[in-house]
């Protein structure tokens, strides 16, 4: 039956009234003419009797026929309107049912649209479902293994058929997923009304409930809808937890890896993957203003980024011209470009997403300052979808961090190589380079003086050979420091045994250890600990003087702690300060900014006679 419309019923009132009041008007004219015509025209035509007879009859059936008509009138009106208020109450039912209906709805989506995970997202949906719809029991299958159920709302006697009921679910959504999805019942005690779930194109699981008897329409209409929204809000968990991921790969890959070139490859690798790009590439900008291709993945284009490409100068072409503007976009049809062959990485692509990198100082400022360029490339037309857009563009924000950090790495090791090479220069200059001097004066005296005094001459033989014997010991101890140390590869642990033992040998000390392993401390943290006690060990090499020296390691409550100590002649920390120089740094001042650095705490306890004791406390 087709509603009525609520003004067509207010117009049925409106027009009744307007036909009463208009009757109020015509209607006694009407009567009246009648009676005028009846009296002048008709009576006069026949005789007396005719004119008796004439006269009752048409009076005794006017009045009748008058008020029948009339009323007949009035009820038919009547009638319609109360047709009309009927169907108005009708649609009132069903808007208030369809309301508690989308209310429930939108109840039991919002539970599994806001779940955290996968898992949470069945739960919330099996739960609702029955909620919503009444159902004995609810089963949800998925093709990822999982299999939820309203166990503990089914009672005890439920059990076994709740199983077969489970195992009946997974079988009916093996053979959807092999012919096609479509309804599935099945008859036993009550009825099973099943409804496929579907995102991305692909059947992807199964919604089961179980009912008493026979549901009605409204009953497989909500589990219908409730299948449509779960399958959306299981493909949105699917898709955030894939960022998700996504994210804390680029992240760890940040971390772990310290080559740019095979950082932006493993990069590149995972944006392409996210949005099904068959290639990818990075852009840099060199101190020259052009682009050039510095890392690509995809079929062919590792071997281009390594054999060199035509530089791309910023405003030109679709590269050049996405880095000038600093705002990522989607080419969805690359080839009718009419100037896609000014950048190589994009001839043969139908579409392409163009990512800017920005350093953070241009992009706040409201002016862009581009320092490279990814490009996602794919050879059909309108592939990439622009809501991907933001996390893409993220994704190359942590390519911009990738690539600065690499730079001010290069920076802090041009600096540290250069702060090494200028300690090499001092410590040559104040060591070696003077008791050279030193040992070149003995021996020009010991040649003026050995015919006259032989004696005196074979002692500064003697004091110069102390001096040499001196400078071979401290260039063997520069030599031992400046040798490279594989501490990613062996651990904290390992490296510091192997330094020791080398250590021992090559400045005749006995070392004694007491290690135990380290776990709770990051690989920053180890670098920083490792380099205090190589600084610790080469101030015992070169002003200790000592016959064995003691190195612990073990994990603390605040962290990993280190403690060297030897037996020594020592020294007085307040007339010493930090004028004690290292092959590793320019002494104790540098030691305790690097433990302070990453929020620890250095100890240096000395006396003179006393020997001493280094002790680094730094946090994971």
């Amino acid at each position: 039956m087709a509603r009525p419309d609520p003004e067509t019923a207010a117009g049925t009132r409106g027009s009744l009234y307007a036909q009463v009041r208009l009757a109020r008007l015509w209607l006694p004219v009407v009567i009246v003419g009648v009676v005028l015509v009846h009296q002048l025209v008709v009576l006069p035509l026949g005789g007396a009797g005719f004119r008796f007879w004439g006269q009752l009859l048409f009076y005794a059936l006017l009045g009748p026929i008058v008020t029948f008509v009339v009323l007949d009138w009035i009820a038919q009106a009547l009638r319609e309107r109360e047709q009309a208020q009927q169907e108005l109450q009708r649609l009132y039912r069903e808007l208030s049912d369809s309301f508690a209906l989308l209310r429930g709805l939108q109840r039991v989506t919002e539970r599994f649209a806001a779940a955290p995970d996968l898992q949470a997202a069945v739960a919330a949906a099996v739960q609702g479902a029955r909620d919503a719809t009444g159902a004995r029991a609810v089963v949800l299958v998925l093709r990822q293994g999982i299999t939820a159920s309203d166990r503990e709302l089914a009672i005890a006697e439920d059990a076994p058929e709740l199983r077969a009921l489970e195992a009946h679910a997974r079988e009916v959504d093996r053979g959807w997923a092999s012919a096609g999805p479509g309804e599935g019942r099945w008859r036993g005690e009550g009825v099973v009304v099943a409804y496929p779930l579907v995102w991305g194109g692909r059947h992807e699981g199964s919604l089961h409930a179980w009912f008493a008897t026979d549901p009605d329409a409204k009953a497989r209409e909500t589990l219908s809808i409730l299948a449509s929204e779960f399958a959306a809000a299981a493909e949105a968990v699917q898709a955030r937890t894939r960022d998700l991921l996504t994210l804390f790969e680029v992240d760890r890959s940040i971390r772990a890896e310290g080559n740019l070139a095979r950082l932006l490859d493993s990069l590149l690798t995972q944006m392409a993957a996210r949005v099904g790009a068959e290639g990818a590439g990075v852009f840099l900008v060199d101190e020259d203003g052009f682009l050039q291709l510095r890392a690509a993945v995809g079929q062919g284009l590792p071997a281009m980024a390594k054999s060199g490409v035509p530089p791309v100068r910023l405003g030109e072409g679709v590269i050049g011209r996405a880095a000038a503007a600093g705002e990522a976009q989607v080419v969805d049809r690359l080839r009718e470009l009419a100037d896609d062959g000014c950048d190589p990485l994009l001839r043969g692509a139908g579409s392409a997403v163009l990512l800017p990198l920005l350093a953070g100082d241009g992009a706040a400022a409201g002016v862009p300052n581009t320092i490279g360029l990814v490009a996602l490339t794919h050879p059909d037309p309108d592939r990439f979808d622009a809501v991907n857009v933001p996390f893409l563009a993220l994704l190359a924000g942590q390519v911009t961090l990738a690539v600065r950090n690499a730079d001010a790495y290069l920076q802090s090791e041009e600096l540290a190589i250069a702060e090494e090479r200028a300690r090499i220069a001092r410590e040559i200059h104040d060591g070696v380079a003077q008791s050279l001097a030193f040992a070149a004066l003995k021996l020009d005296l010991v040649a003026r003086i050995l015919r006259r005094d032989p004696d005196k001459a074979e002692e500064e033989v003697r004091r110069a050979k102390d001096t040499i014997r001196e400078m071979i010991r401290e260039v063997r101890r520069s030599i031992f420091a400046l040798r490279p140390i594989d501490l990613e590869r062996f651990g904290l642990v390992e490296t510091v045994r192997r330094y020791a033992v080398d250590f021992g040998q090559q400045n005749d000390v006995r070392v004694e250890l007491e290690l135990a392993p380290v776990e709770s401390v990051s690989v920053k943290t180890e670098a920083v600990l490792f380099r205090i006690f190589q600084e610790a060990m080469h101030n015992v090499a070169k002003h200790a003087n000592a016959v064995s020296v003691r190195i612990a390691l073990r994990d603390g409550d605040a962290g990993a702690e280190l403690e060297v100590a030897d037996d020594g002649v020592g020294f007085d920390p307040l007339e010493v300060g930090d004028r004690v120089t290292t092959a590793g740094s320019l002494g104790l001042r540098q030691m305790r900014e690097r433990v302070e650095g990453r929020g620890g705490r250095l100890e240096v306890v000395s006396r003179p006679g006393e020997g001493t004791r280094v002790h680094a406390r730094v946090p994971g």
